[in-house]
């Protein structure tokens, strides 16, 4: 008898999916009686890095490639989602990739969690993506058999699935507030404005700027900056670190490939760390000697003071550019922008007054995506790649109340009237 591997759903499969793509990782979720779940990509962690090892004898995605993205870089291919359709290619050993082929490796890596959860999906895509790039994402999802039933901008699908509570004036009440969420003065004003939505990956800071309006969210403007991508936030506060160690006991960890790569992956949690407010303690290890070093939140904004600085200036251009009517009500940083040291402070600066700067939680836009699997199987969006329109769905209108009846109201057994 053969046994078969493919994953089997531990729930009923008529869920909808959501995937959010990035140049850093794939994130998914489901949607199921109006609960939230996140799908297990790169077990027992919920994103699936892009880092694709070509030291074994057959290319590993995930943390088979993050773990050496430091240590061996040369045989580690990472960031090629921008690079579709350009003639790069990553060779180590008997290996050769394309961003092609990596990009499907990894969809393969995650088609069968998906499929095992729902027969449907909807991929969120970033804003930098040519309409040739999304075609070949969108053929490469048919290649591994991955369920899809449409595409969007994620930026965009993230404001259409909260346009009804922006356009009433109230939060949104299934997300948890981030640690460094700020109670605001005031409600939101309620009514059509407009959105800025931060994102950052190993390609780049992106922004997209979005219009709520009554019946639909429009995408007014984007840009992309790859010198403010977060792999220089990270490198530079690598750098930063190592170069605190070598003030402390005369040793770089960066002459040790093994002490480097340790570092680096430390970073992940400290990030998290130190945006909640708390200290981290980064340690280093080689086989003759070790560091603890001992980092503040205030550490970290100081490293990457310049690069906060420069992401502000770049939103206000684009702001300036975008030629808004009135200033944007709210700039929202997905979990990834939102780690970043000092960019949400930075923002704050280098927006009107009025504009409230707010953290998203990590599944937003793959949740945003997943809402929009039922709309597309009935047909009510089109059979296209949504970049610039999402309708805004009606509401369903209250039931009437029922009118008032002065009469008192008689329980139990009627009266016999007397014969």
């Amino acid at each position: 008898m053969l046994w078969s591997r493919r994953p089997s759903p531990l729930h009923e499969k008529a869920r909808a999916v959501g995937l959010d793509l990035t140049a850093s990782r794939i994130r998914a979720v489901t949607i199921a009686a109006g609960k939230t779940r996140s799908l297990l990509l790169n077990d027992p962690d919920e994103a699936l890095p892009l880092f694709v090892s070509l030291l074994g004898r057959t290319p590993e995605v995930g943390w088979a490639g993050y773990s050496h993205c430091r240590k061996t870089p040369h045989a580690v291919c990472s960031n090629f989602l921008a690079a579709l359709g350009q003639p790069r290619v990553w060779k180590a050993g008997r290996h050769t990739l394309t961003p092609a082929a990596a990009l499907e490796l990894s969809l393969a890596a995650t088609g069968g969690v998906v499929s095992a959860e729902a027969h449907a999906a909807v991929l969120a895509l970033p804003a930098y993506l040519t309409p040739t790039q999304v075609s070949q994402v969108v053929s490469a999802a048919a290649r591994v058999r991955l369920p899809l039933k449409g595409t969007a901008v994620g930026a965009l699908a993230l404001v259409a699935d909260r346009a009804t509570a922006f356009l009433s004036g109230k939060p949104t009440p299934a997300d948890p507030p981030p640690p460094d969420w700020v109670v605001p003065l005031r409600p939101a004003d309620p009514g059509p404005g407009t959105v800025v939505v931060i994102d950052a990956d190993e390609y780049a800071l992106s922004a997209a700027v979005v219009a709520v309006e009554r019946d639909r969210v429009r995408l007014l403007a984007s840009a992309a900056w790859p010198r403010l991508a977060a792999r220089l936030w990270k490198e530079k506060l690598l750098d930063a670190v190592c170069d605190r160690c070598v003030r402390l006991c005369r040793r770089d960890p960066r002459d040790c490939a093994e002490a480097e790569q340790e570092l680096f992956e430390q970073l992940d949690e400290a990030l998290e760390r130190v945006r909640g407010g708390s200290g981290v303690s980064l340690t280093v290890r080689t086989d003759h000697w070790y560091q603890d070093l001992i980092q503040q939140p205030e550490d970290f904004d100081g490293y990457c003071r310049a690069l906060a600085r420069g992401s502000g200036e770049a939103v206000a251009e684009l702001l300036e550019s975008a030629a808004l009517p009135a200033p944007p009500r709210a700039v929202w940083l997905t979990h990834e922008a939102g780690l970043l040291p000092g960019l949400a402070h930075a923002l704050r600066q280098y927006t009107p007054e009025g504009t409230t700067v707010e953290v998203l939680p990590a599944v937003a836009v793959a949740r945003a995506a997943a809402a929009l699997v039922p709309r597309w199987l009935v047909a009510e969006l089109p059979r296209v790649h949504l970049d610039a329109i999402i309708p805004v769905p009606v509401p369903a209108a209250a039931p009437a109340p029922a009118a008032y009846d002065p009469r008192p109201t008689v329980t139990g057994p009627t009266p016999r009237s007397p014969s």
